[in-house]
């Protein structure tokens, strides 16, 4: 199966997300999630491009993809050449993380990845992921389970 965790930059709560579907935030802290290696790393021509962040214990290969302001259009074209490819339709998932964010994380995002103030923009969306942290723990668990049948 192929996972992909969906946010607008590819940059904060997919991170997290898949940082959390593979185990790698012991520490739910925002001082943890930002020293996520991806967190607040892409860049503005990462939108579109899915990024491998690793394989689950049941074999499936988990990507963080940023979608930007296409969220349905990069989805469906990317399903599209993965049908071409060979895969089928039951086996790609798209998470859509953007219902979880609040005030603060997409603030720190504007901030730190649209007007360039990272050290402040960082701080506020980690913040902001930690306050929502719960929503995003459901969410992964959801995908795992349906990644595991």
């Amino acid at each position: 199966m192929l996972i992909f965790y969906c946010c607008y930059g590819r940059a904060h709560s997919s991170v997290v997300a898949a940082a959390l579907h593979l185990g790698q935030l012991p520490l739910k802290t925002p001082t943890a999630i930002c020293k996520l290696p991806y967190f607040d790393r892409a860049k503005a021509q990462d939108i579109g491009i899915p990024k491998l962040v690793g394989t689950d214990t049941h074999g499936n290969f988990v990507f963080i993809l940023g979608r930007g302001p296409a969220r349905g259009s990069v989805e469906a074209t990317l399903e599209t050449v993965l049908l071409a490819c060979g895969y089928r339709k039951q086996d790609i998932m798209f998470i859509d993380l953007q219902p979880y964010l609040n005030f603060y994380a997409r603030l720190g995002g504007f901030l730190s990845r649209r007007l360039g103030l990272v050290f402040p923009g960082k701080q506020l969306a980690a913040f902001g992921i930690w306050r929502a942290l719960p929503q995003i723990e459901e969410c992964v668990k959801t995908a795992k389970t349906h990644g595991s049948a």
